[in-house]
């Protein structure tokens, strides 16, 4: 996607505030957010109801998520990882509770974005998406998405009307001949939806698609970015670095 061109210009996304919602944000000391710790505009668990966005959990893999995604946009560590936006500013926020999958966190996600708004959010990036929920919950059907249904497409195309950029993963449903395999808020008709390509840039297996239910169809997902093999930091420890997968790490990239 040529992230060395522009960078090559001098753009690191400097003068730009980006929130990440995602399901917490365990490792910040790692060694590749050195950089970035003095530019965060500030951090909010919705889920805990605290400050710190480290989960109150000790899994280490609350949290986890949040690390790859934040890293594959704002990790700095030459020789290591660079992220396309390594240079802006950033607004963390914990809207998604891994003990359950329920409505509660659409709720969650749009007090996020509320608050990220009144920190003077510019762009949102969430790897995050809803169709299924856990007993007795009742969950999403894919004719629903159609960008006028779910708390969360609603929220994310209103953000959008108020000047927010906002990015979200299509999901890792695959693809199925009949409908679409979309997760909300991917379907919202002013969201950018992200699907991803492997390094070659064919569609990976597991990427979502569309289109939407609504009349007309839209097209989803809106952009393509490599999702496979993506670069980013660990989550265990402060001075290692993996490779992980899924639209979760194209919405970032």
């Amino acid at each position: 996607i040529n992230v060395p061109a522009v960078h090559n210009l001098g753009n690191y996304g400097q003068g730009v505030i980006i929130g990440v919602l995602d399901n917490g944000f365990r490792l910040l000391n790692h060694e590749a957010f050195d950089t970035l710790r003095t530019r965060i505009v500030g951090t909010y668990d919705f889920v805990d109801h605290k400050v710190s966005v480290v989960p109150n959990n000790p899994d280490p893999g609350f949290g986890a998520h949040g690390i790859i995604t934040l890293s594959a946009i704002a990790g700095f560590k030459p020789g290591q990882l660079i992220g396309p936006a390594f240079g802006a500013r950033y607004i963390l926020a914990r809207t998604e509770n891994d003990s359950s999958e329920t409505p509660f966190e659409e709720d969650n996600w749009l007090a996020a974005i509320e608050w990220a708004d009144s920190l003077g959010v510019d762009v949102t990036s969430t790897s995050l998406g809803y169709l299924t929920y856990d007993p007795p919950y009742p969950s999403w059907t894919w004719e629903q998405m159609n960008g006028n249904t779910t708390v969360i497409t609603r929220a994310a195309d209103m953000a959008v009307a108020r000047g927010i950029v906002v990015c979200n993963s299509a999901g890792n449903n695959g693809l199925n001949a009949i409908h679409n395999t979309l997760n909300a808020p991917a379907d919202g008709d002013s969201v950018l939806s992200i699907g991803a390509v492997t390094i070659d840039g064919q569609r990976a297996t597991f990427s979502s698609v569309g289109p939407t239910t609504s009349v007309p169809a839209r097209i989803k997902p809106d952009v393509m970015a490599q999702g496979v093999t993506v670069r980013c930091a660990s989550w265990t420890d402060p001075t290692q670095y993996t490779y992980s997968g899924g639209t979760s790490l194209s919405c970032p990239m």
